[in-house]
């Protein structure tokens, strides 16, 4: 194989990895994560803001099954559901991303993320694509589009009535179907120009971890990860059932690849899963501190990758993710053959009904 094409491979690789899509749909843009506009990267790390602290377990990162990135749009194909009773995950994404106002005597707090509005459902079969912009940022590009899973009973137009109803019924002002900015979230953005100015700092971090969520599912075996800004850098917490947190350098190496990764570099490291002979205990945890190439101007990352800190008896998460539709190949690379077998066997007897 020829040097180009081994790199045309690894490309097409990453890109599958990054994306959640099968290799054999081939690489449709020239980077396998192209860097987003300026409006568009602060969409997204709002996004990844609301939807990164999942309450419940869901069949992929953060509920979101593949991706494709452009630089003023971005299309999420999200899971079904979330948790053991199968709550709606489409009906949790609207809950933390469109934008309300809250009751008069509260009126500067705006759940979900001002300015964002609802363009437009596209019509025909079950329409499964809601389509969102934003209007904060006048005379510039931001959009999202929401893609439902196939099979679903109910389409975008069901969810989003029944999701305003709830709003209505619970004091809350549906927001995301005014054309302008409403002077609520006016207020709420004057009302704290610090946390605006902080979260634009480290927008662009947010919105390449976003383009690259896949790589906690494809390159990694969490079977669950958290990530949210805490005003000084984005935590990531992770959580493995192999009895040493496995998988953790491949995920690192995709994050930091030179070319297509993240401008970051694991700067300090917390970690002795390399080393055979070092003592170890159930609930360790390997921790990875995150620096920018050009110090000061990249905001960095705190990976944590927790050991089963939930103890060795899977059988609840097992049973939830199952119920979810998680994958069974990655099921197998996320849990160990005798966990599965625990869980089945349990199942079996009737013990997990």
């Amino acid at each position: 194989m020829s040097d180009r094409s081994s790199w045309e491979s690894r490309k097409l690789r990453y890109w599958a990895e990054c994306s959640g899509h099968s290799r054999r749909a081939g690489l449709r843009t020239n980077h396998p994560a192209p860097a987003a506009s300026p409006a568009q990267t602060r969409l997204e790390s709002l996004v990844l803001e609301q939807l990164g602290t999942s309450p419940s377990l869901c069949a992929h990162p953060f509920g979101i099954a593949s991706l494709t990135s452009a630089s003023t749009s971005l299309t999420l194909h999200i899971d079904a559901y979330m948790g053991l009773e199968r709550y709606s995950f489409p009906e949790h994404c609207l809950n933390r991303l469109l934008p309300t106002a809250s009751a008069p005597d509260n009126e500067k707090d705006v759940p979900g993320i001002p300015g964002l509005r609802v363009s437009g459902i596209e019509a025909g079969g079950r329409q499964l694509h809601l389509h969102l912009h934003m209007v904060k940022d006048p005379g510039q590009a931001a959009t999202l589009v929401l893609v439902l899973p196939r099979g679903l009973e109910e389409g975008w137009e069901v969810i989003e009535r029944r999701h305003r109803h709830w709003c209505e019924d619970n004091g809350l002002r549906p927001l995301w179907t005014t054309p302008h900015l409403d002077p609520v979230e006016a207020d709420y953005l004057n009302a704290y120009p610090s946390l605006e100015g902080s979260q634009a700092r480290r927008a662009a971090v947010g919105s390449a971890l976003l383009r690259r969520i896949a790589l906690f599912h494809t390159a990694a075996a969490f079977y669950r990860v958290q990530c949210w800004d805490d005003a000084d850098s984005w935590k990531i917490d992770a959580r493995t059932a192999h009895p040493r947190a496995l998988w953790h350098d491949q995920l690192l190496q995709r994050l930091c690849h030179p070319r297509w990764g993240l401008p970051v570099h694991v700067a300090h490291r917390f970690c002795h899963c390399a080393e055979p002979n070092a003592p170890y205990q159930w609930n360790h945890t390997c921790a990875f501190y995150f620096d920018g190439h050009t110090t000061g101007k990249d905001d960095p990352i705190y990976l944590r990758v927790h050991a089963s800190p939930e103890g060795r008896n899977y059988d609840w998460q097992i049973k939830t993710l199952r119920q979810v539709g998680a994958p069974e190949d990655w099921m197998a690379r996320a849990y160990s053959q005798e966990a599965v077998q625990h869980h089945d066997q349990q199942y079996q007897a009737g013990l997990l009904r």
